[in-house]
């Protein structure tokens, strides 16, 4: 039987992870309209793979870690979870591409504003699950 505890944690673990994966789909419009924008280089690519790939390594691991019930984990969960997905479906429309964004329209639109919804749910669901413990 699951309890009220379990509940809160599945639950966060489940809206963590969508917004794990709907920032991973960010990325990919990004790799595929955005960064051929302003740079047509290799380089580019390069130094965003770089870039990428430790945040979304540590995202993973602190989903992991906090799926296993560790407290190091949810904290480290939410501050992904508050920098990746709310920072850049903040910050894309208010400093690089205004709504309505005319790059790789409607899918970066709809991953701004779905990366900024899940990830601001997510934290909530984090909150209460670090609460409840």
């Amino acid at each position: 039987m699951l309890t009220q505890t379990n509940r809160v944690s599945n639950r966060a673990v489940a809206l963590t992870g969508l917004a794990l994966l709907l920032f991973l789909a960010r990325t990919f419009v990004d790799f595929q309209f955005v960064y051929t924008e302003f740079a047509s280089t290799a380089a580019m690519a390069a130094v965003a793979s770089l870039i990428m790939a430790p945040l979304f390594g540590g995202y993973f691991w602190s989903l992991h870690r906090a799926a296993n019930g560790q407290r190091g984990g949810w904290i480290a969960s939410l501050i992904f979870t508050l920098l990746l997905p709310i920072g850049a479906g903040l910050a894309t429309p208010i400093t690089l591409c205004p709504s309505p964004c005319q790059t790789a329209w409607p899918f970066m639109e709809i991953i701004n504003w779905a990366n900024l919804f899940t990830g601001a749910i997510a934290a909530m669901a984090i909150v209460q699950q670090l609460r409840s413990r």
